[in-house]
């Protein structure tokens, strides 16, 4: 089996972007070469789980966030595009909290790997 998790790698390529096109919040896309090293993980079933689990989390905060979001900027006229806003809104926030739970499934694999 393969692991294809290092695939979201790819999207600090973008960082590139706020190098040679002048957009500094670009640069945040960087953080994403963390996950090429997934490519050179075991995924057992442990860690297949644990992805899902932070996949999972990803994807009901982004509609929770995109919902509340769109709700918002629409009903208090803040954006011109509230469903463009709120969607891009929920996508940044889901790509955060997958990064953040995934950092944390991995402290949590080393301490116990550490502990045994």
């Amino acid at each position: 089996m393969k692991n294809w998790y290092g695939c979201v790698g790819f999207l600090s390529l973008l960082g590139v972007w706020g190098i040679l096109g002048d957009e500094p919040l670009f640069l945040c896309f960087f953080a994403f070469a963390l996950f090429f090293e997934y490519f050179w993980v075991n995924p057992d079933e442990m860690f297949v789980e644990s992805m899902r689990k932070c996949a999972t989390l990803a994807f009901a905060s982004n509609l929770l966030i995109t919902t509340t979001a769109t709700l918002i900027l629409s009903h208090f006229n803040l954006s011109s595009n509230p469903l463009a806003a709120g969607t891009a809104t929920g996508f940044g926030v889901s790509i955060a909290v997958f990064a953040f739970s995934t950092f944390v499934m991995e402290i949590r694999e080393r301490l116990n790997a550490q502990n045994d």
